[in-house]
């Protein structure tokens, strides 16, 4: 018996596949994954000073276990200006997902807080790099 509450890695796989719809099919098939089973949120909200200039971010840091094929332990979405929004990006030294999005998706991310079921991962194919929280309630 899995403790899995969904098939997650076929459920990734399905939006990989309709993701490649999307994107040039002459561009190499899917390269790999981390998917990172969501355990424990915690929101932070952030001031920094950065090249002279002050500034503000909201995140959100995930700890939880990877999917059987997967080596991720944890992940960030980072809450920033659409000018500010970057490629998502995963670190094997850190086991770590990190994805940056537009702030004006702070709200609806924190409603999928509350679903009982969540999961952040990372996806590679062709040229390409896609991220996403995944939750179902």
């Amino acid at each position: 018996m899995s403790i899995l509450p969904l098939p997650i890695e076929e459920s990734v796989d399905e939006i990989i596949s309709n993701l490649d719809l999307v994107f040039d099919a002459s561009a190499p098939l899917a390269t790999g994954r981390q998917i990172l089973i969501v355990r424990t949120a915690q929101l932070f909200t952030a001031g920094h000073l950065s090249n002279g200039k002050a500034g503000s971010q909201g995140y959100i840091r995930f700890l939880g276990s990877p999917s059987p094929s997967s080596e991720v332990t944890n992940g960030y979405i980072r809450f920033v200006t659409p000018d500010a929004v970057r490629t998502p990006t995963y670190s094997a030294e850190r086991t770590q997902i990190n994805i940056w999005v537009d702030q004006a998706y702070l709200p609806m991310t924190l409603a999928q807080l509350s679903h009982s079921e969540r999961y952040l991962w990372i996806g590679f194919f062709g040229a390409h790099t896609y991220g996403d929280l995944h939750s179902m309630q």
